[in-house]
């Protein structure tokens, strides 16, 4: 049977272990968003098995690296905290108001008119198979259905079909919009 001490040991925490687990959550807590804030989009938008694996990794690393060599429950609370702390504080509101704009801006066409925007497919590092995934949710059977298609800034893929005039506004936040409402609808200004 355990006794007090060692029931303390477990439960409490060390002041600089607490020291430790507060800089190395916050450090961890930045790096782990500049990931996400570059790969999450495809992520979202088609995760594979392997991606899948790589973030339950990525997670596991970083919530095992926070608690530090001896995990204890006073270090899982203040680890919380401390991330709570982080997501709550100006500047966790200015970086998630930040990773909101970048997002609105993200938006991107990857079928115009019928037509498959291979460039940004490339780019996006997004397979064909997704699309096709996504255009069969949408009841589309041939691409000269689809007006457009836009891989949205939280992964999923929109689908506007052919046959209606494309309002400006559904473009807001899409790149490149300017160029894509004069292709979908040529005799508009």
């Amino acid at each position: 049977m355990p006794s007090m001490d060692e029931l303390g040991f477990y439960f409490g925490m060390h002041p600089f272990g607490a020291v430790a687990i507060v800089v190395s959550t916050v450090l961890l807590y930045l790096v782990f968003s500049l990931i996400l804030s570059r790969f999450g989009q495809r992520l979202y938008a088609s995760p594979s098995s392997l991606e899948l694996a790589i973030v339950t990794v990525l997670g596991a690393i970083v919530g095992r690296s926070i608690l530090g060599q001896v995990p204890t429950l006073g270090g899982g609370l203040l680890a919380l905290a401390t991330l709570l702390c982080l997501e709550r504080s100006p500047a966790g509101y200015a970086a998630a108001c930040s990773r909101v704009a970048a997002k609105q801006h993200r938006a991107t066409a990857i079928v115009v008119d019928g037509h498959l925007e291979t460039r940004e497919l490339t780019r996006l590092r997004l397979d064909e198979s997704s699309l096709w995934a996504a255009l069969r949710g949408a009841g589309v059977c041939d691409l000269g259905e689809v007006a457009l298609a836009v891989l949205e800034a939280n992964g999923r893929i929109s689908v506007l079909r052919t046959g209606q005039q494309i309002h400006p506004a559904t473009l807001t936040g899409v790149r490149h919009s300017d160029e894509l409402l004069r292709r979908l609808n040529p005799g508009r200004r």
